[in-house]
């Protein structure tokens, strides 16, 4: 009996579509008179468990961007983003002058054209800007929560915006860098120094350098001072080389109208970092509580968290027979979001790898991305998911194989495209899971 099923649901699925005529919201089979039509059904009330927990494991190198800055956001607490980098030579010079003394050293790494902030684009922040003392290495998997060690001995502090706007150009050699938005930063004597009397070797190849210098860190620095509702947090673009005027980079003058540059490795090697907590009440208690369901679920970018949502009673749609899934999808809806605590401009909707798991992979619905979904809708305040394929593989697992895989969704922020800091509050009162359906004869 079930066999025969499965077919009739595979027909249904892969060729009814072309064949069928629909007569008031039936489906008619080719030969067949009414009293054999297939029933188009609607459901749109599904009990729903939803609740917070922590995010696992996301990248935190490979990525297209790099994110900088402090926040405190007054529904999820203070968060921080750190970058740690590789450095390159951009013109090797076997003959360097290691014994001179430096004019100066610059550090530029410009912003991102377009959504390149959240919070308070001119909130004054503190940076701490030190040489690493690890290589970071290309062949490995960094994660969010990894950091590398630092020479706190030689140190550059800055204060003030991350997001700067800047018309002035930029000193090089005998000529001028056009200028580009973002950070710029004369960094201490100390730096300086440190960056002029390496071996000569660190000049001459880029294994040389990484023996003598293995790159900076950019750390934000007294975040206690951070006030609830304030902080900002910028995407750098450290990977691009289109140009010496726009990639990120350290220029070294030196003997008045001399520059030596370092540029940055790629997003191999580049670490984004990213910290969040403490957390407050309403927060911790879903985070104490998995078992328990909350009318409002957070997600959170910088390894933070991701909203977990359960289905206990899906099966109840194959209580009889199989079905057909025509159509389905689960819409999420926003609340307590502002100018600087905006909502985040895309989510992304997984499943668990095992029942209980934090670790997830994509729906199968998002191999088409044209219908997947997740983009912000700002002219209804939601995110919306097609998931007709996961929700039919649930069914037919269940109901063919007697695997229950039905171990929820959960809805998460992207850490990359767009790598931004953002965070969602789901107002789950709105929250709607909608399948259009056949029963199959």
């Amino acid at each position: 009996m079930k066999f025969t099923s499965k077919i009739a649901l595979l027909l249904v699925l892969f060729g009814l579509a072309q064949s069928c005529q629909k007569r008031e919201g039936n489906i008619i089979l080719p030969g067949q008179t009414n009293t054999g039509q297939l029933s188009l059904q609607i459901r749109d009330s599904f009990l729903l468990k939803t609740h917070t927990v922590r995010e696992d494991s996301l990248p935190g190198n490979g990525l297209s961007y790099c994110l900088i800055g402090s926040i405190n956001d007054p529904e999820l607490g203070p968060s921080t983003a750190s970058m740690y980098a590789d450095l390159i030579l951009i013109e090797p010079n076997s003959n360097f002058p290691n014994t001179l003394m430096p004019d100066s050293a610059v550090l530029f790494i410009p912003t991102v054209d377009g959504l390149n902030h959240y919070g308070n684009r001119n909130y004054p922040l503190e940076l701490g800007i030190y040489p690493i003392t690890e290589t970071v290495d290309a062949g490995k998997t960094y994660y969010q929560t990894d950091t590398v060690g630092i020479d706190k001995s030689i140190k550059t502090r800055y204060t003030g915006p991350l997001n700067n706007k800047y018309t002035d150009s930029i000193p090089y050699r005998k000529s001028k860098l056009k200028p580009y938005n973002g950070l710029r930063v004369k960094l201490s004597n100390d730096f300086a120094e440190k960056l002029m009397s390496l071996p000569q070797e660190a000049y001459e190849t880029n294994d040389g350098l990484d023996k003598h210098f293995k790159g900076i860190a950019i750390l934000p620095e007294n975040t206690h001072r951070v006030l609830p509702g304030d902080g900002c947090f910028t995407v750098f673009d450290v990977n691009n080389v289109l140009s010496l005027d726009y990639r990120a980079k350290i220029l070294l003058y030196y003997g008045d109208s001399n520059t030596f540059v370092f540029g940055f490795a790629g997003r191999k090697q580049t670490i984004n970092h990213g910290k969040t907590g403490p957390y407050p009440t309403p927060v911790n208690e879903q985070l104490n509580a998995p078992d328990s369901t909350f009318n409002e679920t957070y997600c959170q970018a910088l390894n933070g968290v991701k909203t977990h949502i359960e289905i206990p009673k899906l099966f109840d749609l194959i209580s009889e027979n199989n079905i057909a899934i025509n159509n389905a999808y689960i819409e999420f809806s926003i609340t307590n979001y502002s100018e600087y605590f905006f909502a985040a401009p895309r989510l992304n909707l997984f499943q668990p790898a095992t029942l209980g798991s934090r670790r997830n992979f994509l729906i199968e619905d998002a191999a088409s991305l044209s219908n997947y979904g997740g983009v912000y809708n700002p002219s209804t305040g939601t995110y919306r998911f097609t998931i007709t394929r996961h929700l039919q593989n649930l069914l037919n697992n269940k109901y063919f194989n007697d695997l229950d895989r039905n171990w929820g969704l959960y809805l998460a922020v992207p850490s990359d495209q767009p790598v931004i800091g953002a965070r969602s509050i789901i107002d789950h009162s709105k929250t709607k899971l909608h399948v259009t359906y056949t029963k199959l004869n």
